[in-house]
Protein backbone atom coordinates (compact mmCIF):
# COMPACT_ATOMS: atom_id res chain seq x y z
CA UNK A 1 0.00 0.00 0.00
CA UNK A 2 1.53 3.29 -1.08
CA UNK A 3 1.58 6.03 1.50
CA UNK A 4 1.44 9.74 0.87
CA UNK A 5 4.89 11.31 1.37
CA UNK A 6 5.38 13.60 4.36
CA UNK A 7 8.18 16.12 4.43
CA UNK A 8 9.59 18.07 7.36
CA UNK A 9 11.12 21.47 6.57
CA UNK A 10 13.35 23.03 9.21
CA UNK A 11 13.37 26.82 9.27
CA UNK A 12 10.51 29.27 8.86
CA UNK A 13 12.34 31.93 6.90
CA UNK A 14 11.98 32.93 3.26
CA UNK A 15 13.30 29.65 1.90
CA UNK A 16 11.56 27.32 4.34
CA UNK A 17 8.13 28.94 4.09
CA UNK A 18 8.40 29.11 0.31
CA UNK A 19 9.24 25.42 0.08
CA UNK A 20 6.41 24.50 2.45
CA UNK A 21 3.91 26.51 0.45
CA UNK A 22 5.02 25.04 -2.86
CA UNK A 23 4.93 21.46 -1.56
CA UNK A 24 1.50 21.97 0.05
CA UNK A 25 0.13 23.38 -3.19
CA UNK A 26 1.30 20.17 -4.88
CA UNK A 27 -0.55 18.02 -2.37
CA UNK A 28 2.42 16.94 -0.26
CA UNK A 29 1.93 16.72 3.51
CA UNK A 30 4.43 19.10 5.10
CA UNK A 31 5.43 20.05 8.62
CA UNK A 32 7.35 23.27 9.21
CA UNK A 33 9.63 23.47 12.26
CA UNK A 34 10.89 26.85 13.51
CA UNK A 35 12.68 27.54 16.79
CA UNK A 36 10.93 30.88 17.26
CA UNK A 37 8.44 32.90 15.30
CA UNK A 38 8.31 32.82 11.51
CA UNK A 39 11.21 34.80 10.07
CA UNK A 40 12.85 34.64 13.53
CA UNK A 41 16.36 34.15 12.11
CA UNK A 42 18.19 35.67 9.18
CA UNK A 43 15.06 36.41 7.13
CA UNK A 44 13.71 38.67 9.87
CA UNK A 45 16.95 40.63 9.92
CA UNK A 46 17.59 41.07 6.22
CA UNK A 47 16.90 44.30 4.37
CA UNK A 48 14.86 42.47 1.73
CA UNK A 49 16.66 44.08 -1.20
CA UNK A 50 16.42 42.12 -4.43
CA UNK A 51 19.53 43.16 -6.31
CA UNK A 52 18.86 44.09 -9.91
CA UNK A 53 22.45 43.21 -10.64
CA UNK A 54 23.19 46.81 -11.55
CA UNK A 55 25.92 47.14 -8.96
CA UNK A 56 27.78 44.31 -10.74
CA UNK A 57 27.16 45.55 -14.29
CA UNK A 58 30.75 46.67 -14.81
CA UNK A 59 32.77 44.01 -12.98
CA UNK A 60 30.68 40.82 -12.90
CA UNK A 61 28.10 40.46 -15.65
CA UNK A 62 27.57 36.75 -14.88
CA UNK A 63 26.21 37.76 -11.45
CA UNK A 64 23.92 40.27 -13.14
CA UNK A 65 22.37 37.51 -15.21
CA UNK A 66 21.84 35.40 -12.06
CA UNK A 67 20.18 38.34 -10.28
CA UNK A 68 17.94 38.96 -13.29
CA UNK A 69 16.81 35.33 -13.45
CA UNK A 70 16.18 35.14 -9.69
CA UNK A 71 14.20 38.39 -9.72
CA UNK A 72 12.00 37.20 -12.59
CA UNK A 73 11.29 33.92 -10.82
CA UNK A 74 10.40 35.69 -7.57
CA UNK A 75 8.16 38.17 -9.39
CA UNK A 76 6.42 35.29 -11.16
CA UNK A 77 5.84 33.05 -8.15
CA UNK A 78 5.61 35.58 -5.32
CA UNK A 79 4.25 38.81 -6.78
CA UNK A 80 2.36 39.42 -3.53
CA UNK A 81 5.58 39.96 -1.57
CA UNK A 82 7.73 41.83 -4.13
CA UNK A 83 7.57 45.62 -4.11
CA UNK A 84 9.11 47.52 -7.02
CA UNK A 85 11.06 50.40 -5.46
CA UNK A 86 13.44 51.64 -8.14
CA UNK A 87 17.05 52.59 -7.52
CA UNK A 88 19.61 55.26 -8.38
CA UNK A 89 23.32 55.24 -9.14
CA UNK A 90 24.34 58.79 -8.34
CA UNK A 91 27.27 60.75 -9.80
CA UNK A 92 28.66 63.36 -7.46
CA UNK A 93 31.12 66.05 -8.54
CA UNK A 94 34.15 64.05 -7.36
CA UNK A 95 33.07 60.89 -9.23
CA UNK A 96 34.56 60.16 -12.64
CA UNK A 97 32.45 60.53 -15.77
CA UNK A 98 34.24 57.49 -17.18
CA UNK A 99 32.97 55.24 -14.37
CA UNK A 100 29.45 56.67 -14.70
CA UNK A 101 29.45 55.86 -18.43
CA UNK A 102 30.85 52.36 -17.79
CA UNK A 103 28.04 51.74 -15.29
CA UNK A 104 25.43 52.91 -17.82
CA UNK A 105 26.99 50.79 -20.58
CA UNK A 106 27.16 47.76 -18.27
CA UNK A 107 23.46 48.10 -17.47
CA UNK A 108 22.65 48.31 -21.18
CA UNK A 109 24.82 45.28 -22.00
CA UNK A 110 23.05 43.28 -19.28
CA UNK A 111 19.55 44.35 -20.36
CA UNK A 112 18.92 46.27 -17.14
CA UNK A 113 16.52 49.08 -18.06
CA UNK A 114 18.40 52.26 -17.15
CA UNK A 115 17.80 55.95 -17.76
CA UNK A 116 20.06 58.94 -17.12
CA UNK A 117 18.42 61.59 -14.93
CA UNK A 118 19.53 65.16 -14.35
CA UNK A 119 20.27 66.22 -10.76
CA UNK A 120 16.83 67.83 -10.57
CA UNK A 121 15.07 64.72 -11.89
CA UNK A 122 16.98 62.53 -9.43
CA UNK A 123 15.97 64.80 -6.53
CA UNK A 124 12.34 64.52 -7.63
CA UNK A 125 12.70 60.76 -7.10
CA UNK A 126 14.77 61.05 -3.90
CA UNK A 127 14.59 64.53 -2.32
CA UNK A 128 17.30 63.82 0.29
CA UNK A 129 20.16 63.35 -2.18
CA UNK A 130 23.34 65.33 -1.57
CA UNK A 131 23.45 68.83 -2.99
CA UNK A 132 26.52 68.16 -5.12
CA UNK A 133 25.13 65.44 -7.38
CA UNK A 134 25.45 66.01 -11.11
CA UNK A 135 23.21 63.25 -12.45
CA UNK A 136 22.03 59.72 -11.78
CA UNK A 137 21.13 56.48 -13.48
CA UNK A 138 17.63 55.28 -12.64
CA UNK A 139 17.09 51.51 -12.77
CA UNK A 140 14.61 48.88 -11.64
CA UNK A 141 14.99 47.57 -8.11
CA UNK A 142 12.72 45.65 -5.79
CA UNK A 143 12.44 44.41 -2.23
CA UNK A 144 10.75 41.55 -0.43
CA UNK A 145 7.98 42.61 1.90
CA UNK A 146 7.91 40.28 4.90
CA UNK A 147 4.48 41.42 6.00
CA UNK A 148 2.94 39.97 2.86
CA UNK A 149 4.36 36.46 3.40
CA UNK A 150 1.84 35.37 6.03
CA UNK A 151 -1.36 35.86 4.03
CA UNK A 152 -0.44 33.38 1.26
CA UNK A 153 0.72 30.89 3.91
CA UNK A 154 -2.63 31.15 5.68
CA UNK A 155 -4.49 30.84 2.38
CA UNK A 156 -2.41 27.81 1.42
CA UNK A 157 -3.30 26.15 4.72
CA UNK A 158 -7.00 26.80 4.10
CA UNK A 159 -7.00 25.54 0.50
CA UNK A 160 -4.39 22.79 0.56
CA UNK A 161 -4.12 21.46 4.07
CA UNK A 162 -7.65 21.47 5.47
CA UNK A 163 -8.92 18.07 6.50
Amino acid sequence: MASKPHIVVIGGGSTGTGIVRDLAMHGVEVTLLEQGNLTHGTTGRMHGLLHSGGRYAVADQASVKECTIENRVLQDIATYCVEMTGGLFVKRTEDSEEHFQKKLQGCQECDIPAEVLSAEEARAVEPHLAGDIEKAISFQMARLTHSDLLSPMQQTKKTCCAD
